[in-house]
C-alpha cells in the first residue's frame, strides 16, 4: 500500500519514518513491485536504564551493530543503530562507543576481564594521584618528627646546664652525670644522612659533659678538703 503523504507523517509524528520498497527490490525480471512503494514505519529503539553499566551499555551496542547492522531492503551498512533520536536522550557511553567504537579492552578482552583490568587501572590511577604527593611530602614530615626528637633532647640538655650553674654537691653533680648520658644514649638514634645535626648535638654534649666533669672534680676536691 503506497502512502503518498509519508513526509507529512514523519514530520508531524517523529516516531515515524518514511521508507520506500524499491521498484524490483524482489524479483528484478518480472519487475516485482512494479513501481517504488511509500511506506511508514515506526523507529526501533534501544531503551536502558540511567544506572544500567556504561560496559553493558557499550556490549549491546556492539551486538545490535552487529546483528542488525547491516544491509537490507530498507537500509544500507551502518545505517543501525544510529546516534540521532529526537525524543529519548542519549547515553554518555553511547555516544562514547558511537564516537570511538569499542575499547581497546573490548576488543581484546573478555568482558569480565575487562571489567576487573579497567577496576585495576582505576585503582593504579588513584594510587599514583595520591601517591606522588605523599611521597613528595614524606621527607618533609620526617625532617619535621627529627626536629621535634632534637628539640626535646636539647630542652633536656639546657635543664641539665641550667642545674649546673647552681652550687650542687658531688651526688647532685653525680646524678646530673647520668640524666647527661641518658641524653647522649637517647640522641644515638639520631640518622647518620643528617649528620650536620647529629655531630653539632654531640659537640654540644660534649662541652657539657667537660664543663660537668670539672664541677664535680673540683666538688670532691672541696669534699676531701673538708674532711
Amino acid at each position: 500500500m503506497n502512502i503518498p503523504m509519508a513526509e507529512a507523517f514523519t514530520r508531524i509524528f517523529p516516531g515515524l519514518v518514511r521508507l520506500v520498497l524499491p521498484q524490483g527490490v524482489f524479483d528484478i525480471e518480472r519487475n516485482i513491485p512494479p513501481n517504488d512503494v511509500t511506506l511508514l514505519a515506526t523507529t526501533n529503539r534501544l531503551l536502558i536504564r540511567d544506572d544500567l553499566h556504561p560496559e553493558i551499555v557499550q556490549l549491546l551496542l556492539r551486538t545490535v551493530s552487529e546483528v542488525h547492522g547491516k544491509q537490507d531492503i530498507f537500509q544500507r551498512a551502518g545505517e543501525f543503530p544510529t546516534q540521532t533520536d529526537p525524543e529519548y536522550p542519549m547515553a554518555a557511553s553511547a555516544v562514547d562507543y558511537y564516537k570511538n567504537g569499542p575499547s581497546f579492552l573490548q576488543r581484546h578482552l573478555p568482558l569480565w576481564l575487562g571489567v576487573h583490568v579497567q577496576r585495576a587501572i582505576a585503582v593504579l590511577v588513584t594510587a599514583i594521584a595520591i601517591g606522588i604527593p605523599l611521597f613528595n611530602f614524606a621527607p618533609k614530615l620526617y625532617r619535621w618528627f627529627l626536629q621535634d626528637r632534637m628539640r626535646k633532647l636539647y630542652r633536656r640538655l639546657r635543664v641539665v646546664e641550667k642545674a649546673m650553674q647552681k652550687t650542687l654537691t658531688a651526688p647532685q653533680l653525680a646524678a646530673l652525670q647520668a640524666d647527661l648520658e641518658s641524653i647522649d644514649e637517647a640522641s644515638a638514634i639520631l640518622p647518620m644522612r643528617h649528620s650536620e645535626i647529629f655531630f653539632g648535638f654531640k659537640r654540644d654534649i660534649e662541652a657539657t659533659r667537660t664543663n660537668l666533669s670539672s664541677q664535680i672534680v673540683e666538688a670532691r676536691s672541696q669534699t676531701a678538703k673538708a674532711a
